[in-house]
């Protein structure tokens, strides 16, 4: 015991070595064999013995431990065994630098602490969640597990049903204790105020995006006699607050998103309203005034943007539209143009395709709460999959073979999130409103979505997608191929899988700049300036010269396959060149297409 130092604690002392203590939390963290634990001990001693050191400490031991591990060929009880963390030098490069890789990101003291803590999630999630198959599959640029940091607590997206807030006051339970509790709202800049906090308040147990459904609807019968002017106050704050989020949270904060509509939703039309206080008067098809003032004031609050005048990233204006809306609206729909022109802020929902999803039904129960939302994504990189693959047969089984895979990614999450519903991790997503449950984990969507159809195309055919009908078909084959897989996907593990267009920003980045680096002879990324990136799902690449109504029908064939809706995105230049107005396109083009999504950029 004399060769052997003492070791400091982090309680603050120093205490005797204690060989023991190594092989107790050996066998409690590994599950080795008391065999194997005994021999790996005695090794980690005479190491320290034989070196002569003067100093120990926990993690100090627990390095040595982990390098016997590997020595001994014990990888999989080395990631078990091992700490979690980050470099002493890359923290310290945050704090007297700042993101290098991001010179433009606001850095504060939260957002820092925001990031330390998110390497930490992301380390646990790949040795502890992730099996070796999946985690070199993300890390090596075969999938991407979208928001891996926070895999382990928190799911995706959700939509929620502003009657949730509207009905119970805020928090919407009674045992939540972190705050004070707010009786129902008793006007409309109080019910604006109460979803604004509830939005702030599930931040903390989401990780992407949050929006409501049928805003305009839902606020309705709050509206009443306000003047316009007053109105359009309300709106604005409602909208800047969102805007605030990332700064408050210290988190970047994907974009919320907000629907609106000029008229009732015809699923809310005979369900009893939720208005002032909480009460139920009447059903909503009464307030068809106050639904058409609140859509006008959504868009011209868009329309003016912010005090300096810029575009409001966030939240997303989705526009409801259809061809009855467009003949009994059409001044109203005068100032969508007019924002679509100026700001290019409108997402524009094409009505007859978004209702044709199944989770927007006909009518709601008078008494259910709408919610939904996707549980987890994961993306998959379509060039890689084709600079793998002899022939086309091959390119389709290794998609089958990565979706496959990321199923099983995908159930992992299922069960993780619903530990943390019965652990009380959700405090908020797990509680129950007059026996319902605000979020209900069968309701949810796996999803798959992909990046680059265009470029895998083009390694098999040598042809991009909009250059030629082989190319343009096989295009379609494999959509259709991933759409039945993702169903009978659901079919089998009776959950439901969604094919997804990639909604991340950075993806498309990510999968070129490491297929670059680990296929330099045969990657074919498109590129901005230094930057190298792939077309997002199954767009046509940007600088396509194709005429945009055959743009439109062509892709209206490939988004058939996309279950949740993807969105056009259409160039004004474009609409000039083919002497387009907005109005004139929507009405002739978009509208009798079967695209769900339309922006104008």
């Amino acid at each position: 015991m004399d060769l052997l130092p003492k070791v400091f604690r982090t309680e603050g002392d120093l205490a005797e070595f204690n060989s023991s203590r190594i092989y107790d939390s050996i066998i409690n963290e590994t599950k080795l064999s008391e065999k194997d634990a005994k021999r790996i001990t005695e090794l980690v001693v005479r190491r320290i013995v034989s070196s002569g050191m003067k100093f120990l400490s926990g993690p100090h031991i627990r390095e040595i431990v982990c390098s016997i591990l590997s020595e001994q060929h014990f990888e999989n009880e080395r990631k078990l065994y091992t700490r979690i963390g980050m470099p002493l030098m890359d923290y310290e490069e945050i704090l007297e630098k700042g993101l290098v890789k991001y010179p433009k990101r606001l850095i504060n003291p939260e957002k820092i602490h925001n990031w330390a803590a998110n390497r930490i999630s992301e380390e646990y999630a790949h040795l502890r969640i992730l099996n070796s198959e999946e985690s070199k599959a993300h890390l090596y640029g075969d999938i991407h597990i979208q928001k891996l940091r926070y895999f382990d607590l928190r799911p995706l997206t959700q939509i929620w049903d502003p009657r949730i807030i509207l009905e119970n006051g805020l928090p919407p339970i009674n045992d939540y204790l972190s705050c004070c509790k707010l009786k129902p709202a008793k006007n409309l800049r109080e019910a604006c105020q109460h979803l604004v906090k509830w939005l702030a308040l599930t931040q903390n147990e989401i990780s992407g995006n949050q929006g409501f459904d049928n805003i305009t609807t839902h606020l309705a019968p709050y509206v009443k006699d306000l003047n316009e002017q007053d109105l359009n106050l309300i709106i604005k704050n409602f909208i800047y607050e969102i805007n605030f989020f990332s700064i408050i949270t210290g988190r970047t904060i994907s974009p919320i998103s907000i629907l609106t509509c000029p008229t009732i939703a015809k699923s809310l039309l005979n369900v009893p309203t939720v208005g002032p206080c909480g009460e139920r008067n009447g059903t909503y098809k009464d307030y068809n005034e106050g639904c058409l003032k609140l859509f006008n004031s959504f868009i011209y609050n868009f329309r003016v943007g912010d005090d300096n005048g810029n575009p409001l990233k966030t939240p997303k204006h989705e526009i409801l539209i259809d061809d009855e809306l467009l003949v009994e609206f059409s001044d109203n729909y005068e100032e969508v143009w007019d924002e679509s022109s100026t700001m290019r802020t409108p997402i524009l929902l094409n009505l007859k395709n978004y209702n044709s999803n199944e989770r927007h039904g006909e009518t709601l129960p008078s008494m259910s709460y709408d919610n939904w939302g996707i549980l987890q994504d994961i993306c998959l990189n379509l060039p890689r999959f084709a600079y793998l693959s002899k022939d086309e047969n091959e390119f389709a089984e290794m998609i089958i073979m990565k979706m496959n895979l990321s199923s099983k990614i995908l159930l992992k999450k299922y069960e993780v999130i619903k530990r943390r519903l019965e652990s009380n991790h959700l405090p908020l997503f797990r509680s129950i409103i007059k026996d319902q449950e605000i979020y209900n984990l069968e309701n949810q969507h796996l999803s798959i979505s992909f990046i680059g159809l265009n470029e895998a195309i083009k390694s098999l055919t040598d042809y991009e997608l909009h250059e030629h009908s082989s190319a343009f078909n096989l295009g379609k084959e494999i959509l259709s191929e991933m759409k039945k897989v993702c169903l009978e996907l659901s079919k089998t593990n009776g959950i439901s899988y969604v094919l997804s267009e990639n909604i991340s920003e950075k993806t498309p980045f990510r999968f070129a700049k490491l297929d670059l680096k680990h296929f330099p002879k045969v990657a074919i990324p498109q590129s901005k300036g230094k930057e190298h990136y792939y077309t997002n799902s199954a767009h046509f690449r940007e600088e396509t010269e194709i005429n945009v109504v055959e743009k439109v029908k062509q892709q209206e064939d490939y988004q058939q396959f996309i279950q949740n809706g993807a969105i056009e995105y259409i160039s004004l230049s474009e609409l000039k060149k083919c002497d387009f107005n907005l109005e004139d396109f929507v009405k002739r083009i978009f509208l009798p297409s079967k695209l769900t999504c339309l922006k104008f950029k």
